[in-house]
Order: structure tokens, then C-alpha cells, then sequence
């Protein structure tokens, strides 16, 4: 018995390795095939009943909504609101702290950012953050004075403005302008780059190239850092440990030069650009996660013009290899990864302002499911073979 012992546990090794090393096949699953101008999709269980729901927005259906889970993936639409002029980004979070989840959104031709409060029954009711943003594109919300309560973030096309909302706890916020004559500011993200223990802040602007990062001193005073200015139409920004080394990362998209870029962080918050693509045409969004659960980061895209969503697969010394999700994703507008059906895989949820469709695509195969069991399965058999002895 005790000869059996390495060959099985080697064997367990070579199969954990082999599913680890395999893919992800993705079958997708429309949600809504009418969502006119569909820019924007997230996945958050906002009533609370333990599945994923979808909230998503239509910028030519002025739209904000959020779709339940029956808990077997079958969504029923719920609208929020229908007159969210040219409805361009959506979030959702606890904003109140009350324990449900709301809704924020940014709308591009009102010019405003706004959320929606839960009554706890999912009935919204809307409070204006910022009534005159003008070319509100992009919103996010964050603890940024970790004073407890949710603050939000905006980024204003027409006004280059970089913001934040303070919220004193009983949601009146007060505006503080992080970067004014960020000249077409357009997305926006925050994370604590260089890990002293408060949330910064990072910005793309469209018409100035840059993609930027605000450093916190911790008194919520932003000092600008240009990671990249010129950045051909940069038109969006993510930061995750992409090298698996500690530190922050940045991750971003160029509409103009039709770049997919990561740039280093050598843990003093100095930057080295790494192009992973320069062909794919007008990329929209980006975001990480370990899509294929082999243990390092990958990279999530969309490209409108090539109507793609794609992933570029680390290898683990960070060589990406392109991945292609959908090819028929008219006008790719956003994608993020997400567990939509509690199957511990990440799937992949999309917009498509051509297309009109809010999709999310199935994970499943050996390099999902089996990757994400096969430490478990190794851990409690290892176990039993120590106990055995």
C-alpha cells in the first residue's frame, strides 16, 4: 500500500495540472435581446434571496434596471428607471448600509449621477447625486475616507472632471473635485495602489491620453501621477496584482491605437508598460480575474468595432494568449467576470450597445469546474492517505 501512495498522489498532481492547464468553454445566455444601446452590466444579488441578479443600462432606452434570478438563471426585468437620459454606466452597492443593495448610474445627456435607494423590497427610489456633471460616463462607489460608509466616485466627459461624493453617513454628499481639466474624462476605478492603507483613485481621459492614478495621503488631499499620457484615446482603466507579486498593477484599454495594456508595478508605484494586444479595434472595457482557475490573473476585454469579448490567458510569467468568448457581440460595450450560476466558475456577463443584449456566457469543461475541485479532491485524499498510514 505504502508503494501505491506516490503513484496515486502523482497521478492526482498530473490530473490537476492538466485540468488547471485546460480551458473554459462558455455557452451564452441572452438576458435581454431589446435593451436598446445596452453600455453597462453588473452582477450583485440585490434582493438578497442568495443568487446573482443583473442590473444593467440602455443608453438609448434612458434605462437603468436589474433582473431577478429565479435561482435557475431564468431573469424577470425589473425596471428602476426609464428616463435616465443616455444611461451610460451602472454600479450597485449597500449605499445607506441599511443591509439591500441600491443602484447608482451615471447618464450622460442629464448630466447626472444618481442612485437608487432599496426599501429592502426592491422598490427604488431615486436621489440625485449631481444634477449638472456634464457628460456624466462613468460611476463607482467605494469607502474612499474609511469613515464606514459608501462615498461615490464619478468621471465627467464634457466637464474632464475626476470626482468624489463624500457621503456623512446619512447620504448627503459633499463634492470634491479629485482632477479638474482631465480633458474627457471617461472611466474611473479606486483601489489602494500603493497599499499605505487608503483608497486611490485611477482615470482614463479620452481627449488628453492619459491613464492616471491619484495617490490618497490618507486625508483624502490627491496628488496626480500620469501613468501613461499618451495613451491614444484611453477609454478605460482596472488595477489588479496581474504578476501575482504583491503589488497593484494597472490594466487598460486605448479606443484610438486599439491597445491592451498592463503596466507593472515595482512595488514603489513606478510603472512599466507591457502591451498584451495592438490589434484589437476600438477596445471598450477591461478587467481581471483568474477566469480559467489556474491560480494567476487574466485579462477580460471587449472590442466594439470587432463586436468581441475575449480574455488573454496568463501563463502564469504573464505571456497572454488570446481567448475568444464571442466573435458576434455587435458594438462590445462592457464585460466583467462573475459567478452568475453558483457554480464556482467564473462566467461572463456583457452589454453590447449594437447588439442590444445583456448576455452572460456559461462556464463549464475541464479547465473551470475540475480546476476549481481538483485542490479539494487532492487535499482530502493526500488526508486519507496520511490517516491511513
Amino acid at each position: 500500500m505504502k508503494r501505491l501512495i506516490p503513484l496515486l498522489i502523482w497521478q492526482i498532481v498530473l490530473f490537476a495540472f492538466n485540468s488547471a492547464s485546460a480551458q473554459p468553454t462558455f455557452t451564452p445566455h441572452t438576458i435581454l435581446g431589446s435593451y436598446s444601446g445596452a453600455s453597462d452590466a453588473y452582477a450583485i444579488d440585490v434582493d438578497g434571496d442568495g443568487d446573482m441578479d443583473i442590473v444593467g443600462s440602455a443608453e438609448d432606452d434612458d434605462d437603468i434596471s436589474w433582473w431577478e434570478n429565479d435561482g435557475s438563471q431564468s431573469f424577470t426585468k425589473h425596471a428602476i428607471s426609464t428616463s435616465f437620459d443616455q444611461a451610460r454606466s451602472v454600479y450597485a452597492i449597500d449605499i445607506d448600509s441599511d443591509g439591500d443593495i441600491d443602484v447608482l448610474g451615471a447618464a450622460f445627456t442629464d448630466d447626472d449621477i444618481a442612485w437608487w435607494e432599496n426599501d429592502g423590497s426592491e422598490n427604488f427610489t431615486e436621489h440625485t447625486i449631481k444634477g449638472n456633471y456634464n457628460g456624466a460616463d462613468d460611476v463607482y462607489a467605494i469607502d474612499m475616507d474609511g469613515d464606514g460608509d459608501i462615498d461615490v466616485l464619478g468621471a465627467a466627459l464634457t466637464a474632464d472632471d475626476i470626482t468624489w461624493w463624500e457621503n456623512d453617513g446619512s447620504e448627503s454628499f459633499t463634492e470634491h473635485t479629485i482632477k479638474g481639466n482631465f480633458n474627457g474624462a471617461n472611466s474611473i476605478y479606486a483601489k489602494d495602489v500603493d497599499q499605505d492603507g487608503d483608497m486611490d483613485v485611477l482615470g482614463t481621459a479620452y481627449t488628453a491620453n492619459d491613464i492616471a492614478w491619484w495617490e490618497n495621503d490618507g486625508s483624502e488631499n490627491f496628488t496626480f501621477h500620469v501613468i501613461e499620457s499618451s495613451f491614444g484615446s484611453a477609454n478605460d482603466v482596472f488595477a489588479e496584482d496581474v504578476d501575482g507579486d504583491g503589488d497593484i498593477d494597472v490594466i487598460g484599454s486605448s479606443y484610438g491605437t486599439n491597445d491592451i495594456v498592463w503596466w507593472e508595478n515595482n512595488g514603489s508605484e513606478s510603472f512599466t508598460e507591457h502591451v498584451i494586444e495592438t490589434d484589437l479595434i476600438n477596445p471598450t472595457s477591461v478587467y481581471a480575474a483568474d477566469i480559467d482557475g489556474d491560480g494567476d490573473m487574466d485579462i477580460l476585454a471587449t472590442g466594439s468595432n470587432q463586436n468581441l469579448v475575449i480574455y488573454y490567458e496568463n501563463d502564469g510569467s504573464e505571456s497572454f494568449t488570446k481567448i475568444t468568448v464571442s466573435s458576434t457581440f455587435t458594438g462590445a460595450s462592457s464585460a466583467i467576470a462573475a459567478d452568475i450560476d453558483g457554480s464556482g466558475c467564473l462566467d461572463i456577463l456583457g452589454a453590447a450597445d449594437g447588439a442590444n443584449d445583456i448576455i452572460w456566457w456559461e462556464a463549464s469543461g475541464s479547465g473551470c469546474i475540475e480546476a476549481g475541485s481538483c485542490t479539494k479532491v487532492f487535499t482530502n485524499r493526500h488526508l486519507r492517505f496520511r490517516f491511513s498510514n
